[in-house]
């Protein structure tokens, strides 16, 4: 029977958390940089160790059994524990150190009012000893994992704020609606209707059911979606596709005369980008530096909510 944690175990344990969070060995590879093998070894370990099976792998799949969601939900919490233990230590000395974890929208960088850049000029000029890991991910999958505690804050438009979570606006960006130089509505005879503009296929976000804002244009049953602006662009660069897209992305493939804004004054929004963060008190001194370079570099007078 277990009766002591040594370092082996802790370790054993962040490689159970990563093969569940991957949802099996062979994805798991990839996150933890080592063979399939090395991986099945170490779980072997942990099952003799604790003298609990946790999982069953097989030609079936991957599957937690029920002893394996409970060592899971332990596992999670002591781990977070051990973090937060190594972060407040670290603190009381003066320095702060550790990690902090952020996920950004795509296409941030280039952004006339929100600095991406300048917010990490500031970070790492404020929080030298502390390692930034940057993502970047659909707003849905942020708010799971600042829920879940996996990261510590977000950027992004989140229209649907989910209890448990705390909110704070950042800034407006406006969203041009765009078709490409081999689109019909490129060159058109006579100015097109918003009647006109729905009857071709829209090129939508994949998150919040394909679009940001609430309005007539809707993708096609067998059109495209994409979570990325890089996805977006190239389907309107294709030509067959209109699609919003921020206003400081589109900017230069209408320079070069590869796109064109369809109907600006009626198909343009502005989209509220936010800092999305746990709802209860700050989990370290870092995230709380973080949490007002960040603000600091909002824009209230550009907000509209």
């Amino acid at each position: 029977m277990l009766s002591a944690l040594t370092n082996p175990d802790l370790h054993l344990l962040r490689v159970f958390l990563a093969v569940v969070d991957a949802g099996g060995f062979s994805r798991a590879q990839l996150a933890l940089n080592v063979s399939q093998s090395t991986i099945s070894t170490q779980m072997n370990n942990l099952e003799t160790r604790l003298r609990l099976r946790l999982c069953r792998r097989g030609r079936a799949g991957f599957a937690l059994t029920e002893d394996g969601h409970q060592v899971y939900r332990l596992a999670k919490e002591l781990l977070q524990d051990c973090d937060r233990f190594v972060s407040h230590v670290s603190e009381l000395g003066g320095e702060i150190t550790g990690e902090l974890r952020i996920a950004t929208a795509d296409s941030l960088l280039g952004h006339a009012v929100f600095q991406l850049d300048k917010v990490i000029t500031a970070a790492r000029d404020q929080l030298p000893a502390v390692t930034l890991q940057l993502n970047v991910m659909n707003p849905l999958e942020i708010e799971r994992l600042v829920l879940e505690q996996k990261i510590h804050l977000g950027i992004h438009t989140f229209p649907n704020h989910a209890p448990g979570l705390r909110y704070l606006p950042l800034f407006n960006e406006t969203q041009v609606l765009c078709c490409g130089r081999q689109h019909p509505l490129y060159s058109p005879k006579t100015p097109p209707t918003p009647q006109e503009i729905d009857r071709f296929d829209y090129a939508a976000r994949s998150y919040y059911g394909g679009m940001l804002k609430p309005g007539s244009m809707k993708p096609a049953i067998d059109a495209i979606k994409s979570g990325s602006m890089e996805g977006i662009t190239a389907a309107i660069l294709s030509g067959r596709f209109i699609g919003h897209l921020p206003e400081h992305c589109a900017q230069q493939w209408i320079e070069r005369g590869e796109m064109k804004a369809v109907l600006p004054e009626k198909t343009n929004y502005d989209a509220l980008f936010e800092c999305v963060l746990p709802a209860g008190s700050r989990s370290s001194r870092a995230q709380a530096v973080m949490e007002d370079i960040i603000t600091s570099f909002a824009r209230p007078d550009a907000i509209e909510i």
